[in-house]
């Protein structure tokens, strides 16, 4: 059984997130959701992947990709990362990687996507890119939300 979880760390777009359940909120609503496995402890996360026109192109959940467009995306799975990239251009779409991810996190997110109605949060490995804001190396701990978007 997956319950929410209130104790973790997570790398989201070059900033860490520690016990803060809503790591970036668009509009109102969680963009990400956290959890954790009560059996294993194992962190996970669920989303979902939209292109520009609002297509969903992949869905995650607890950290895996369970569904994609694999006529236009190469979705790769491993037993510490799971991958979305674009077939045409190579551009890595997201990335979920668990455990033994880098800086003492127990899972490092990099993300592409696009909200259904086209707004684009491009969180790279090193920053998170927002309407021509960057931001890297920030701390957000114990907050309801670590981005709020309006």
């Amino acid at each position: 059984m997956w319950k929410v979880e209130e104790k973790f760390s997570v790398k989201l777009g070059g900033n860490t997130y520690i016990n803060t359940p809503n790591l970036i909120v668009y509009k109102g609503q969680a963009l990400f959701r956290i959890y954790r496995s009560e059996n294993e402890g194992i962190l996970g996360i669920d989303f979902d992947v939209f292109d520009s026109s609002g297509k969903r192109v992949a869905t995650f959940r607890k950290g895996i990709a369970v569904q994609g467009d694999s006529n236009n995306y190469t979705i790769k799975s491993g037993h510490e990362e799971y991958r979305v990239e674009d077939k045409t251009t190579g551009q890595l779409i997201a990335s979920v990687k668990r455990r033994g991810a880098q800086g003492g996190t127990e899972m490092e997110v990099s993300v592409h996507l696009y909200t259904p109605d086209g707004f684009l949060i491009d969180a790279t490995p090193t920053q998170t890119n927002i309407k021509g804001m960057v931001m890297k190396g920030n701390v957000f701990e114990n907050c309801g939300a670590g981005i709020a978007i309006q």
